[in-house]
């Protein structure tokens, strides 16, 4: 049980430096051209009069 433990430990740590390394290159790596993004639905304005588009100006 002990071995068990152990190597769910290992892997478990392996996961979490996986993660937090993905998610630090998604964040250095998002952002496109045009775009904005509003609780995770990316869309680009094309009309500046609706309620989801924000000035950029």
């Amino acid at each position: 049980m002990l071995i068990l433990a152990r190597r769910f430990t290992v892997i478990t740590l392996f996961m979490a430096v996986f993660a937090i390394t993905f998610s630090a290159a998604v964040v250095h790596g998002g952002g496109g051209g045009g775009s904005q993004s509003h609780f995770g639905a990316s869309y680009t304005c094309l009309n500046s009069t609706s309620p989801f588009c924000t000035n950029m100006r």
